[in-house]
């Protein structure tokens, strides 16, 4: 009997598969295909997802998943499927947030650690561009020099980009299994790759778990609520904003016919001034003659 898979781009379902301590196999596997994640970085600890605020009012940060590494690096994955506004300054928020939040009162500079944030988005972020998987840096635009010492990366995949063949990199599989949206298209993946296979047999119970899929259901149900809202907020603006550039429109109609009218008026005293002149210039002449 074929598995009604949950689809692993879903917010809900990545967090409940590669932010569980008993995937960590599976997310050590996806952050090495990734990212830059030697062997030896690979003791990962779970941390939690809310970011610290520093100051009261400040805006609350809530990831998909968050780890530490061997050396006390701090990874953080974030997946948008649906698209998001202003999403490199989004990105750039929570990075800031990681880099501040490591130190207390009275820390160096020195016990910052390197922070690295992969964010995965069906919405194209750079339309000109062919690869799908990209690392950014500090870098020197004019010779490519990079600032090592820059504590900072940033992973951006994008999978409206991502071929159906295999393309021979290290990390199509496993953005791949993301994309799968059937127990066919997960297994095309799993077979080949131990650490896929991990997360597709978790995804596998996941999706076979009525509580799991009930609250999957009611996740989607609320995002789909939430983005209506939205629309239905967005359409509203656009309607007052019509009528506001109607009425202004009509007001603007209407000064111009009153603009029109006075020059009108303005035309007429003219043609009547010179009128006036004339006769003053002819009995002037006859005066003098």
């Amino acid at each position: 009997m074929s598995i009604n898979v949950l689809p692993p781009t879903s917010d809900f379902v990545f967090k409940l598969l590669f932010g569980d301590e008993r995937n960590k196999s599976a997310l050590i596997g996806l952050l090495r295909a990734l990212v830059d994640l030697p062997q030896e970085e690979c003791e990962l600890t779970f941390l939690d997802t809310h970011l610290k605020r520093e100051f009261e009012g400040d805006k609350l940060g809530i990831l998909d998943v968050r780890v530490k590494t061997t050396s006390g690096q701090i990874i953080n994955v974030e997946i948008q499927v649906e698209p998001q506004d202003y999403i490199a300054k989004r990105i750039s928020y929570y990075k800031a947030k990681m880099i501040t939040g490591q130190l207390g009162k009275r820390d160096r500079y020195e016990k910052i650690q390197r922070v690295v944030c992969v964010c995965i988005t069906s919405k194209p972020l750079f339309p000109g561009v062919r690869e799908y998987l990209n690392r950014f840096q500090f870098c020197n635009l004019t010779n490519g020099l990079c600032f090592e010492g820059i504590p900072e990366e940033i992973y951006t995949v994008e999978l409206s980009k991502v071929p159906l063949e295999n393309d021979g990199t290290g990390w199509w599989e496993w953005v791949r299994f993301l994309l799968a949206r059937t127990e066919e298209e997960v297994e095309m993946v799993a077979r080949a790759n131990t650490e896929i296979r991990k997360a597709a047999d978790a995804l596998y119970v996941l999706s076979a778990d009525p509580n799991v899929r009930t609250e999957y259901e009611r996740h989607e149900m609320a995002v789909r609520d939430e983005i209506s809202r939205l629309e239905s907020a967005k359409a509203k603006v656009a309607r007052e904003w019509q009528g506001v550039v109607a009425d202004m429109g009509a007001k603007l109609a209407d000064m111009g016919t009153k603009l029109a009218s006075k020059d009108a008026v303005i035309a007429d005293t003219a043609t009547e001034n010179e009128r006036l002149r004339a006769q003053v210039a002819e009995l002037q002449a006859k005066q003098g003659g």
